[in-house]
């Protein structure tokens, strides 16, 4: 990058994202997955969880493109709320109602203030596993809620030691060759599920993670038309409700979306990027 770049970082309930338009990201030089790593590092650049691009794609549709910090292409949920609300307010689309097109087809949603609902394909609950690692053995349950996440009870969450027992757990070979996002769990007296979540390609536990709320909803078990509470290490609830008669016939998402800082990145903060 030789120019100073204009963007915006906006937050979803703790996740925290680069949010480019779609002509600004068009006009990138060079490695694109490089300059996505380093500008999603802390400390030396601006610091995210990702990087959203959003560009409109007809009338009240938004292409929404996510990108891990590892620079690899996936679904975020908590992203994919942020990124309704920038269209929304940038005037990408001129209706509170939209449909986004993302990596695991269109969603719908609702922006509704500061608040964002997403429609999302059902989960599907793959069951019960067994896990070992360092933290021992656990009984978690498989949900893949637009990518995968294994949900695992635990007692003491706030003190839990994520950060040392998740790595192993979020390669173990029960989840298969790519593995999946890790999201302790324990439920206090009112109902409200409190989780940690560790995610593949940040690599790291965040602050929160949309598919994983939607996630721990499924396994929890709580029937169609319940709505659950999650909340997330920030302290920002998101809202989950599950619908069908039978089992999930879709989830909707709803939460905080907000913009933090609108800023200009200079050539240096890429500078020596891995």
């Amino acid at each position: 990058m030789t120019s100073r770049l204009p963007f915006t970082k906006m937050s979803g309930a703790g996740n925290d994202f680069v949010v480019l338009e779609g002509g600004t990201w068009a006009g990138l030089p060079g490695d694109r997955a490089r300059w996505v790593r380093g500008v999603c590092r802390r400390g030396v650049s601006v610091g995210a969880d990702g990087v959203l691009v959003v560009a409109p794609e007809g009338a009240d549709r938004i292409r929404v493109t996510f990108f891990n910090p590892d620079g690899g292409e996936a679904f975020c949920g908590n992203g994919s709320r942020c990124a309704a609300r920038f269209a929304r307010t940038r005037g990408l689309t001129t209706a509170d109602s939209m449909i986004l097109a993302t990596s695991i087809g269109d969603v719908p949603a609702v922006v509704t203030g500061r608040v964002v609902s997403l429609t999302l394909p059902a989960p599907e609950d793959r069951g019960e596993v067994a896990l070992t690692g360092p933290g021992g053995s656990f009984r978690a349950r498989f949900v893949v809620a637009g990518v995968p996440h294994v949900v695992v009870p635990v007692s003491g969450l706030t003190e839990y030691p994520v950060e040392r027992v998740a790595p192993e757990l979020r390669r173990h070979p029960a989840l298969g060759p790519d593995g999946a996002n890790v999201n302790f769990v324990e439920t206090d007296a009112a109902g409200r599920i409190h989780v940690r979540t560790f995610e593949r390609g940040v690599e790291s536990e965040t602050l929160a993670c949309g598919t994983g709320a939607v996630a721990v909803a499924c396994a929890a078990r709580r029937g169609a038309g319940a709505t659950v509470t999650v909340v997330p290490r920030s302290g920002l609830p998101l809202s989950v409700t599950l619908s069908g008669a039978t089992g999930p016939g879709f989830a909707r998402l709803t939460g905080d979306a907000r913009f933090v800082f609108e800023g200009v990145l200079d050539p240096e903060a890429i500078v020596g990027s891995p």
